[in-house]
């Protein structure tokens, strides 16, 4: 008995290892995404429609070819799930038109602190005081990061207004997704969810009459890269909820603010203050510190897929 008892210790320290790891690199992938939107012309509904639907046909594509198959119980499981992403994609890529980055990632710096609540209550995850003075550190190293940029541009409070919507839909979709996951593998659920939001975001369209406009040439570019890269980071990361608590990983994924932050100064030119150095420090720091304390299996463990 001891030995099987370790036997499952051992393996689910890996599982969480190789969790937290997926997280990490899913938020390092969406650090780009902010910035593709801005180097983008087109509108953020033209930019939300062909990114899911661009990400549609990329992820049926390969459930299929990996064997799986789209059912009823998948779309039955994820649909919630994708109604969020969409409500997410949309607020979020119209927060960065209409206001800086900056706003809009300070505004969504805040996410781990309405998982953590909501996350004890939904999957009776718990804490050491120290786990949650390290969480909250590393909150405050983006803050720093983000507060500290130059901001370009006009910040007008539409985009202030739709941030804050896209804190709420992300928040929601975070936890609805962990919880889906129990019953679907990431990409099955991944799929069904992006399925789901691209129609979503379709019949908004249609119902409110907007228009798409024209896309450049050079915006298709950044278009695929969009579904791409950040993209692919939601699939990781879906992957990730099954062995990683939710307040754990909604740190972790603040990762994407600081990685923005450097992008910034590597595709965009832009300066690092010394405040977003301080900040960078501190949250690099406490995110590491915090993903290292949490290399044992989760307070409230998920049985895997078969």
């Amino acid at each position: 008995m001891n030995v099987r008892n370790e036997s499952s210790r051992v393996r689910g320290k890996k599982q969480k290892t190789l969790g937290l790891g997926a997280a990490v690199v899913a938020a390092a992938l969406w650090g780009f995404g902010g910035i593709i939107v801005k180097l983008a012309s087109s509108s953020a509904v033209a930019l939300t429609f062909y990114r899911l639907w661009i990400g549609t046909v990329a992820l049926t594509a390969i459930t299929f070819a990996t064997g799986r198959r789209l059912t009823w119980m998948t779309m039955r499981v994820s649909w919630l799930g994708g109604l969020l992403f969409a409500g997410d994609l949309i607020t979020f890529y119209s927060a960065v038109k209409l206001t800086s980055i900056v706003v809009a990632s300070l505004i969504g710096a805040f996410q781990p602190a309405l998982v953590f609540v909501l996350a004890r209550r939904m999957f009776g995850e718990s804490f050491h005081r120290r786990d949650i003075l390290w969480i909250a550190l590393a909150m405050v190293g983006v803050v720093l990061t983000v507060a500290g940029a130059r901001s370009h541009g006009h910040q007008q409070i539409d985009g202030d207004l739709f941030a804050f919507g896209a804190l709420l839909f992300w928040t929601a979709y975070w936890l609805v997704s962990k919880r889906s996951r129990r019953r679907l593998d990431a990409l099955e659920y991944t799929t069904g969810a992006t399925i789901t939001a691209a129609f979503a975001v379709t019949l908004v369209i249609l119902v409110t009459g907007q228009h798409l406009g024209r896309v450049n040439g050079g915006d298709w570019f950044w278009i695929i890269l969009l579904a791409i890269v950040p993209g692919s980071g939601h699939l990781i990361m879906n992957w990730a909820h099954l062995y990683v608590d939710a307040s754990i990983s909604s740190v972790i994924g603040n990762l994407s603010s600081l990685v923005a932050a450097v992008a910034a100064v590597v595709i965009l030119g832009q300066v690092m203050t010394a405040l977003q150095i301080v900040g960078v420090g501190i949250g690099l720091t406490a995110i590491a510190v915090v993903a290292y304390r949490q290399r044992e299996p989760a307070s409230t463990p998920l049985e895997p897929l078969e």
